[in-house]
């Protein structure tokens, strides 16, 4: 019997992925010395946080910011078909 209040994880809320802050999107990354620095391979700037994929989309509200993308392109397309 399993508690109702347990979290099911998956294998991919715990893969590290890099968030390039400029970019305001997920990226490929390069890495710069030997340090935990990296280098967003789109845009050339080292402004890149990494975690894992689960406290990226927490942190910065990705999941937030992809219903607020698709709300705004079905207003566009509702506005675009009145005029």
């Amino acid at each position: 019997m399993t508690n109702m209040t347990e979290t099911e994880f998956k294998d991919e809320d715990f893969k590290i992925i890099f968030y390039c802050k400029d970019c305001e999107e997920i990226v490929d990354t390069e890495k710069v010395g030997r340090k935990y620095v990296y280098k967003c391979k789109k845009c050339g700037t080292k402004n890149v946080a990494f975690g894992t994929t689960r406290s990226i989309n927490g942190f910065f509200r990705l999941d937030e910011k992809e219903k607020m993308k698709v709300q705004q392109e079905k207003r566009a397309k509702r506005n675009s078909e009145k005029d």
